[in-house]
């Protein structure tokens, strides 16, 4: 029996492989990307305002200005409302 030349048979093989990985791989970046949500906006009992004094765009240093009071007074906000007692349960709760 004449026996055949395979010498080159393992290139196509792998070729083959990377091929259906590259396939698979942009077939799931597709589905990511269409299954993509809006960012989770943060919950809370009570509403942070929003000053109105905040500018759509910084073009000016008073822009920058009145966007950082505003920011301050947002974190202000952010911050009374922790409870240190609640966040130790609920590490203590975890571990």
């Amino acid at each position: 029996m004449k026996r055949l030349n395979q010498s080159g048979s393992h290139i196509v093989a792998l070729a083959l492989a990377v091929v259906v990985v590259a396939v698979l791989g942009f077939a799931g970046y597709r589905v990511m990307q269409a299954n993509k949500t809006t960012p989770v906006t943060t919950a809370s009992t009570q509403p942070l305002s929003t000053p109105s004094a905040v500018p759509a765009t910084i073009k000016t240093n008073g822009d920058l200005t009145a966007t950082a009071k505003a920011l301050d007074d947002t974190s202000a906000q952010v911050d009374s409302s922790l409870n240190d007692n609640s966040l130790n349960s609920d590490l203590n709760d975890l571990l």
